[in-house]
């Protein structure tokens, strides 16, 4: 992807100069009608050419019977007739030399396989021609700045509805649930300034039109609405590059679950890839994730109005003690501090306020401030002055007769601060939100949810050890075997030619030869059957540990090899490996994602595998830092700190071996379907040794 093209194509989606209408109706409120009444509406300055072969005159403009009887080019087609009509209206754009359209039918490939077809169809006129298609099955898009409304949705069919830009971007790919979050965003005072709906995606696609977006000097946060990501390479491109301009980006995946994802697919014709793998993605590029949609106007309004925090210092100035518990149990939980004043601090700070005020944070100004606002004035002085704070949270509630005030001295004490200050308004008249908006400044009317955005944004500033974060682990899904076992010896010989340590080790044949390499090797000894026939030998009982002489050793393997004879397995080979004491197991493992390829898995293992679930996932290549992250976010990470006697785990030792393992996938990845450390035991030195491995072929 090329990003000088994605900004080029994003531009001309939301600053065209000029629109032609293909399908323009005069019944406004119909879909073919609205795009024109909504141009004229919101004020847009360019040229608006409708064009209906059977129409002279569309809503008060001229009409022209085809693109060829244009004046001029247009910059930008807006398609608005049905499905089985598009390929000729397509044809016929990049024909006239138009450089982007935006198609609004469905009735593509989110319908099956004759939709698709005629999908394909769209799809090879536009690479043959060179014009760029938005959609199909899309609500097109919205530029405020050049009042550029290319679309038909509802959502913005609403007289008085004024559009804002505060700076926040947003892309969808789906119509009707952007168009419900672009209507809330604006009728709370966020303003969404850009909006694109990329609908099916045959051309034009999410990762293209994030790269463009966060190009624009102009843009402080994007946010996205994600069902399946089509071009998974073309979507990291376009986080690195967000990552590399410091442009935070937010976005809510759907699909989580097997419903739906099916549900995506089915809806825009997407392949949702599976929600661990996407988990892992947002986190390697610095990416929030949305949970739902207050979420994720939450974020918008966080990044959109806030001045970066330079910590994550926090002090709160409330009329409620109990309000600030609530709040400073969130930012604990957010991984936020709220420290203590220093007694001179709270002694300034108790000259302003009552003497029964709370000074050392959470301040407290008690119900007093009902009665005099300037109590708020004070505190907020103070609290921006003072060196140990980095964010100041104001929490009020009610007051209806005092709201407007306590905004004015809330918006001054910011505009005198670089520090900065979010106010949490709950109850009132509601319009504390909206009033506080219009000057610039975020506030949110509930806690915990208030607290949750900062720390994004706290996070995006200045990451803190991923320790302190509050995660959520889920567990690594495994498919059914597809192709030929590799047996673990042969596995961990290749393994270690990319610098993964593994256990010592011997394959032999018979009984009496797994006994003299147990006595070479040295005991206490492991054996285990060695068989291209069997996956997890420790389910059939075909392995033997803590084996203390050659007489324990041989016995061992006798009886390991008449087990194997009795399940009907006809390679019976052993391996004799040396035990490595051990209270910590880590797992490493990569697999295949449908979406995203090869991903690499590192979690607590051994026998909490199963019970805990406790994986973290990241794409390939790995560096460091992402290794580091993956431990970090562990929801059992105590236990690689030497928690209860156990020995700590050697971070960096750690780190270089899955380093290592990350360059085989990257080299060896498209030869397995699935490859399998687990245990990689951490010894008595912290460091990490494979002691068994599981290699799958692909077929």
């Amino acid at each position: 992807m090329n990003a000088r093209d994605a900004k080029h194509v994003v531009d001309h989606l939301l600053a065209a100069r000029s629109v032609a209408i293909i399908g323009a109706s005069s019944r406004e409120f119909s879909a073919a009608g609205r795009t024109l009444r909504y141009l004229k509406m919101y004020g847009y300055a360019g040229e608006i050419y409708p064009v209906n072969p059977d129409r002279d005159e569309v809503q008060g403009l001229r009409c022209y019977p085809s693109l060829e009887s244009l004046p001029a080019v247009p910059e930008l087609a807006v398609i608005v007739r049905p499905a089985p009509a598009v390929p000729e209206a397509v044809e016929e754009c990049g024909r006239a030399g138009i450089p982007s359209a935006i198609v609004f039918a469905s009735g593509f490939a989110e319908i099956g396989r004759d939709g698709a077809r005629l999908q394909q169809r769209v799809a090879d006129i536009a690479r043959r021609t060179g014009i760029r298609v938005l959609g199909p099955n899309c609500n097109g898009v919205i530029g405020v700045a050049n009042k550029l409304t290319a679309t038909f949705m509802s959502g913005i069919d609403e007289d008085g509805l004024t559009l804002r830009d505060d700076g926040v971007a947003f892309v969808t790919q789906s119509g009707a649930m952007g168009a419900f979050i672009l209507y809330q965003a604006q009728a709370s005072g966020l303003g969404i300034g850009r909006f694109i709906s990329t609908g099916n995606e045959m051309d034009v696609t999410f990762g293209e039109i994030l790269a463009g977006l966060v190009q624009d000097p102009t843009v402080r946060v994007v946010l996205g609405y994600v069902e399946g990501v089509r071009d998974p390479q073309e979507l990291r491109e376009a986080l690195a590059r967000a990552a590399e301009r410091g442009v935070p980006v937010c976005l809510m995946k759907v699909g989580r679950g097997s419903v739906g994802a099916a549900a995506a697919a089915s809806h825009t014709g997407a392949l949702a890839g599976e929600d661990v793998v996407f988990d892992g993605l947002l986190t390697q590029y610095g990416v929030t994730r949305a949970r739902d949609i207050d979420h994720l106007l939450d974020l918008g309004r966080a990044f959109a109005f806030t001045p970066r925090p330079r910590g994550r210092r926090v002090s709160i100035v409330t009329l409620s003690g109990g309000a600030a518990v609530l709040m400073a149990d969130a930012a604990e939980d957010y991984g936020l501090d709220v420290p203590r004043w220093e007694d001179e601090w709270a002694e300034r700070l108790r000259r302003a306020l009552p003497p029964f005020a709370a000074v050392h944070n959470p301040i407290d100004l008690t119900g007093a401030l009902v009665t005099d606002t300037s109590l708020l004035r004070s505190a907020l002085a103070v609290a921006c002055e003072h060196p140990g704070t980095d964010i100041v949270m104001v929490l009020l509630g009610n007051m209806q007769k005092q709201e407007r005030a306590a905004c004015d001295i809330i918006a001054e004490a910011a505009a005198g601060t670089d520090k900065p200050i979010v106010t949490v308004w709950v109850g009132g008249t509601g319009e504390a939100v909206a009033r506080l908006a219009a000057r610039g400044l975020p506030a949110f009317t509930e806690p915990v949810r208030a607290v949750r955005a900062i720390a994004a944004l706290v996070e995006h500033a200045c990451p803190a050890p991923p320790a302190s974060r509050l995660t959520v682990s889920t567990g690594q899904a495994s498919g059914p075997r597809t192709g030929r076992l590799l047996d673990e010896v042969a596995a961990k010989e290749l393994l270690q030619r990319y610098r993964v340590p593994a256990v010592a080790e011997r394959a032999v044949t018979t009984a009496q030869e797994a006994a003299e390499v147990a006595h070479m090797i040295g005991f206490p000894v492991v054996i285990k059957i060695l068989s291209s026939q069997v996956a997890h030998k420790s389910d059939y009982g075909l392995v033997a540990v803590g084996l203390v002489d050659e007489h324990a050793a041989l016995r061992a393997a006798a009886q390991i090899q008449e087990k194997a004879l009795a399940l009907g397995i006809d390679d019976r080979r052993l391996v004799v490996q040396r035990m490595v004491p051990s209270e910590t197991e880590l797992i490493l493992g990569m697999r295949r994602d449908p979406t995203f390829g090869p991903v690499i898995a590192l979690g607590i293992g051994g026998v909490l595998t199963e019970v805990a679930a406790d994986v973290q996932v990241r794409l390939p290549p790995l560096r460091p830092a992402d290794v580091h992250s993956m431990l970090d976010s562990l929801r059992y990470a105590a236990l690689l700190s030497g928690v209860r006697g156990r020995a700590p785990v050697d971070r960096d030792a750690v780190c270089a071996a899955v380093l290592g393992f990350s360059e085989f996938v990257m080299v060896e990845g498209d030869r397995f379907e699935s490859v399998e450390i687990n245990p990689l035991l951490i010894d008595q030195n912290g460091l990490p040794i494979a002691v068994d491995a599981l290699a799958i072929e692909r077929s």
